[in-house]
């Protein structure tokens, strides 16, 4: 299941589109190898550096998604 979400600037949830594996694989099969292989070749990243606007918006998005 893929579930992308478009959030605003303040952290407000403005939309939500669910995918199933059914979905991606019959109709969006490109983007379903490519998400496999993303997988297979991704190991551990580093954390990357976030600004001090980024760390925010991330905490009230996080906070939106728990809620």
């Amino acid at each position: 299941m893929i579930r992308v979400t478009q959030v605003d600037e303040d952290g407000t949830e403005r939309a939500t589109v669910e995918l199933d594996d059914f979905t991606v694989e019959i109709l969006y099969s490109g983007i379903a190898i490519m998400l496999r292989r993303a997988d297979c070749l991704a190991g551990p990243q580093p954390p990357a550096k976030l600004s001090g606007d980024a760390r925010a918006r991330r905490a009230r998005v996080l906070a939106r998604l728990t809620t």
